[in-house]
């Protein structure tokens, strides 16, 4: 009997869930979010950078200069909340990628949403945990540097996968050629330059001899700085998002829409011929009961 109870809330739950994830996923809907996006990061980053005690250029110094009470005691929680803010504002695109992208490839489109929440997740921590120069948190020196870059290589495995989901959606003529070369620019290249830099810095640490060559050649440029590299990812990741709001084709989504509903009533279905099975059941035992105490 309670099963019977439960399954119309289930149901209904499913109903409600269904019925939203459409109207989440609406162009409008997306669009105001990139908006919101836009102004939670860029606009809380750019307002503490203008506050900034010492001069702050973004070609140089990190963002995590920001967040550091020890460089920005009075402002570094502006951009630690507005961070966070644009983090959770960016959870749905991982469902909307999901949902779009599984035409093309079911298992990567979901290591790409999984890794994009994953690497979300990790963001907001990285804001929880300022950076901290001095003592060590939960044994480990530099913890948000390692929650930061955690969630970095999370968001840019997402990027990897949408960008495979897209190249075969492109050949099966189911995305537009338009979205995989925009996905790839903005990912390939800043992943080459942040891989070239860090090479780099690997050669000046095991071949100390090259390291005075190395920096004296790239101590004016803006590619040996992490800094420039962080604010590129930055702006890459919101271009990544814009390109699959404009770019993606409406029609998958309600594709999608209508196979979600399909599957719910064939669910709804399964679940009532289960409850008159169940309902039957009693009224079966008795009346092969009863012609066995009659016989005797």
């Amino acid at each position: 009997m309670p099963l019977i109870v439960e399954a119309p809330v289930a149901q209904r739950d499913r109903r409600l869930e269904s019925r939203l994830q459409p109207v989440l996923y609406r162009k409008a809907v997306l669009s105001a979010l990139l908006a919101l996006i836009f102004l939670a990061f860029f606009g809380t980053l750019g307002l503490s950078a203008r506050m900034f005690p010492k001069n702050y250029d973004w070609r140089y110094r990190v963002i995590s200069n920001l967040l550091s009470p020890r460089d920005n005691p009075s402002h570094y929680w502006l951009p630690a909340c507005g961070i966070i803010v644009a983090a959770v504002l960016m959870l749905p695109f991982a469902g909307y990628l999901r949902r779009n992208l599984e035409i093309a490839s079911p298992r990567a489109a979901r290591v790409s949403a999984g890794a994009l929440i994953a690497g979300i997740v990790a963001l907001i921590c990285a804001c929880l945990v300022v950076p901290q120069h001095v003592h060590d948190v939960f044994g480990i020196r530099r913890l948000h540097e390692f929650i930061a870059r955690s969630a970095a290589g999370f968001i840019a495995i997402g990027m990897l996968n949408a960008c495979w989901c897209a190249w075969k959606g492109f050949r099966k003529n189911l995305l537009q050629g338009r979205l995989f070369w925009t996905w790839s620019l903005v990912t390939l290249l800043p992943l080459a330059g942040i891989f070239f830099s860090e090479c780099l810095l690997g050669i000046t640490r095991l071949h100390p001899a090259w390291a005075m060559p190395i920096r004296t050649v790239l101590r004016h440029s803006v590619f040996w700085h992490l800094g420039f590299w962080e604010w590129s990812g930055s702006a890459a990741v919101f271009v990544f998002l814009c390109a699959a709001v404009l770019l993606i084709p409406a029609a998958n989504g309600l594709r999608k829409s209508q196979r979600d509903h399909c599957n719910l009533a064939a669910a709804s279905a399964q679940e009532l011929s289960k409850m008159r099975l169940m309902s039957r059941a009693p009224c079966s035992t008795r009346t092969i009961s009863t012609p066995s105490a009659s016989s005797r």
